[in-house]
């Protein structure tokens, strides 16, 4: 055990990802000391340590009754509420993880001082490939020992849940001969980041390896490539059928691999049972070596021999048959039980099929997608209609995680039955595309969408309805990327195809190119653009869809950047109700209006916009991870709105800590980046710091140049900053600089109308 442990802690393991290195104490580890207490349990002794952090032998000490325990003792670190309580309720999960070989986690929690610590269930054994290896298995003893393994991966994909670290190491044999699963879960616990990077390398999927999301597909691969380590390290060769297996579990493509750790169960089943597999198309001559290793003929005479022989085969086509005919039967059945569920099920949990966005609805749902795999594994085509379906309401819900689960393994299932480029597929892989960009994985999206297009023109021809929504997801991961001049340019682009487009594509366009024109400064045009999509959307679905809720978003950016901030306010506070009810209060979407209305309140001198600012920065943290730059602006916004009522401390406080997100690898963005330095910029000068505020002025224009053309009026504004702090630092050139940016703004609202007015009083010699 203790080699095992050790290994886990070294560079490349699980447990150096976020969840640790995101709670390091500077200070160190403080160690136990045998005889220590822990909740109910009792340091008996150290069994390894590591970088991360020492692993303990404790046995249970309330008396209660007798139990060994493995604890991993991690660093201190520092949990704020709501970290806490989301670091419980993943704990939680895992801890209701049971299964025969599964190694459950079965407590957990952190010291006075900090430290967080996990109590693992105690097993006593080798790994897997060193046991194989030590009792000469041949491959049959080999499979027979994996499958409990794979059937603990499926149950607890069931669950939503994934392991991401499946190796020999992780899975060890017990006295009695039974395999058992380590650390399944404990991933679940790292943030989005460092989750990805929670695996050992050689044993790592491609994806994983080129830091895409970890899904299903991934743990197949992983459990391809420890059923490869296990053969080899046992004895004798295997037959072609296994290493088609092997071969279809670690394919390069995870569209080309089995679509569920269940499917991969079945094909080493039918190995097993001298079956055909799905691995490998058998040919009449295979289907015989089969049937004859299935059924010996012994020693008969040649003749007989062939009798016997062309009997069995008669006798199996029959059998095929039957089959055939159970399972047409039982696809009709599977049909009814998928009509149920998109016509009855889904439009009354989908906010986006006037359903409810109770967060009970969607742990109903997750309960689905398990059900899914209990019923209707072995049917490939049903289940994966059932799974984008579920995955479709999933992302409405924005549970993404979930979601991404579902959508792979429709792309996979539905892959496989009936190709790559059926528009069900296609249809797949572009709903994936938009829940990924919650993981701001940007670049591969824009990269992913590309391919999909290709994919997609070369099936249904440059004039599918899909291919148009494509274009418009392409268009919007500009947006997305901060880059609003191309955005414009492509929904642009766009344009004269919306009379070909159907209603929900054409709707989309307008909407995009709203959003764009907003950002690029563009408000009147935006206004008209965002009001043609509600109309739109009005006409073919409702005035209280979400599809026609959202453009109000639109509109409402217009508005304000129109300087008309109660239009604005009282559109956002009807929305916000609106879509708390439709999607809940944290659903990212309902977070963007949070913020906005706190935005609008605040332009609009009105104090209850910090209240708002402040829920919005609290949810994007919880929901968003506090490193995610949206949370940034939030709390950017936040200081300027703290500035506005006179409260200097509490807009450092707020933009020192939207700094420190920024400064994370990869949390960066150029938008945020130029909010962030403007109101540090804006705080230096109301506290009279004037160079510090030129630098930091300097620094927004840099950053915020990219992103506008020349005149617009986010740099002029930045300008105006900078005269200001120019001027009030007794330089004369800061004089010319007023003049010139007020001369561009002429008579344009802004938020930052106090410091167009100062302006004005200096150039006017007023003090």
């Amino acid at each position: 055990m203790s080699g095992l442990i050790e290994r886990m802690f070294e560079p490349g393991r699980l447990l150096q990802g976020a969840l640790v290195r995101s709670l390091l104490h500077s200070a160190g580890l403080a160690e136990l000391q045998p005889g220590a207490t822990l909740g109910p349990f009792r340091i008996v002794r150290e069994i390894a340590r590591g970088g991360m952090g020492i692993v303990y032998l404790a046995c249970r000490a309330d008396g209660e009754y007798e139990q060994d325990v493995a604890i991993k003792w991690l660093p201190q670190g520092r949990l704020d509420t709501a970290a806490l309580q989301l670091f419980r309720h993943e704990r939680q999960i895992l801890a209701g993880l049971r299964h025969p070989h599964i190694a459950r986690l079965l407590d957990g929690g952190h010291g006075e001082d900090g430290h967080l610590w996990f109590a693992m269930e105690h097993v006593e054994g080798e790994a897997v490939d060193r046991h194989a290896a030590a009792h000469g298995l041949g491959w049959r003893e080999c499979v027979q020992l994996l499958l409990p393994v794979v059937d603990a991966v499926q149950f607890a994909h069931g669950r939503l849940l994934l392991h991401r670290d499946i190796k020999p190491d992780n899975v060890r044999v017990d006295a009695d001969g039974r395999a058992k699963l380590l650390d399944f879960g404990i991933a679940t616990l790292l943030s989005d980041t460092d989750a990805r990077r929670a695996f050992t390398p050689g044993y790592a999927s491609p994806e994983q390896l080129a830091g895409a999301v970890p899904q299903v597909a991934s743990d197949v691969w992983q459990l391809g490539r420890l059923l490869h380590e296990v053969l080899a390290a046992g004895r004798g060769p295997a037959p072609r059928d296994l290493g088609a297996i092997v071969a279809k579990a670690m394919a390069d493509d995870p569209a080309r691999r089995y679509a569920t750790a269940s499917a991969l169960q079945a094909d080493l089943r039918r190995l097993l049972a001298y079956q055909p597999v799905g691995a490998r198309p058998p040919s009449l001559l295979h289907r015989a070596h089969l049937l004859l290793q299935a059924y010996p003929l012994g020693s008969l005479a040649a003749g007989l021999a062939l009798t016997a022989f062309f009997a069995v085969i008669a006798g199996f086509m029959l059998k095929l048959a039957r089959q055939r005919d159970a399972a047409e039967q039982a696809r009709e059945v599977a049909q009814a039980v998928n009509r149920f569920i998109n016509e009855d099920f889904l439009p009354g949990a989908d906010p986006l099929q006037h359903g409810s966005g109770d967060i009970r609805v969607a742990e109903l749902m997750a309960g689905a997608l398990e059900k899914v795999e209990q019923r209707l594994s072995g049917m490939p085509e049903v289940a994966g209609e059932i799974d984008l379906s579920l995955g479709r309401s999933l992302a409405g819900l924005g549970r993404y995680e979930l979601a991404e689960i579902a959508l792979g393994r429709a792309i996979a299932r539905l892959g496989e039955a009936r190709g790559s480029g059926h528009a069900s597929v296609l249809q797949a892989r572009l709903i994936q595309s938009q829940v990924r960009i919650g993981a701001q994985n940007l670049a591969h999206n824009e990269n992913d969408l590309r391919a999909l297009r290709a994919d997609a023109a070369a099936s249904l021809g440059e004039t599918a309805v899909l291919v148009a929504d494509i274009d418009n997801q392409i268009a919007r991961a500009a947006f997305l990327r901060e880059e609003f001049i191309l955005c414009e340019q492509r929904f642009l682009a766009l344009l004269p195809r919306t009379a070909q487009m159907p209603p929900d594509s054409r709707a989309d366009t307008y909407m995009g190119l709203s959003l764009c024109e907003s950002r690029l400064g563009h408000f009147a045009p935006a206004l008209e653009h965002a009001q043609q999509a509600r109309d739109i959307y009005i006409a073919g679905r409702g005035a209280d869809h979400p599809f026609t809720l959202e453009t109000h978003i639109a509109i409402e950016t217009a508005l304000v950047g129109l300087g008309r901030y109660d239009e604005a306010v009282t559109l956002l506070r009807e929305l916000q109700q609106q879509l708390s009810l439709r999607y809940g209060a944290h659903h990212p979407t309902t977070l963007t209006v949070t913020h906005d209305l706190g935005f609008a309140l605040s332009c609009a001198g009105r104090a209850e916009g910090v209240e708002w600012l402040r829920l919005a920065a609290a949810s994007r943290a919880q929901i968003m991870g506090e490193e995610h730059p949206w949370h940034a602006m939030s709390l950017a916004v936040l200081g300027m709105a703290l500035l506005r009522q006179g409260d200097t401390a509490g807009a450092a406080q707020a933009l020192d800590r939207a700094d420190a997100i920024l400064q994370a690898p990869g949390a960066a963005t150029p938008f945020v980046q130029a909010i962030v330095l403007e109101n540090r910029a804006d705080l230096a000068l109301a506290q009279q710091r004037y160079a510090a505020a030129i630098e930091l002025f300097d620094a927004a224009i840099a950053a915020a140049e990219p992103l506008y053309a020349p005149q617009h009026q986010r740099l002029t504004i930045l300008q105006l900053g900078r005269g200001l702090a120019l001027s009030l630092a007794g330089r004369t050139q800061g004089q010319a600089l007023l003049a010139a940016a007020l001369d561009r703004l002429g008579d344009s609202p802004d938020c930052r109308a106090n410091q167009i007015e100062q302006a004005r009083r200096l150039l006017a010699g007023a003090p």
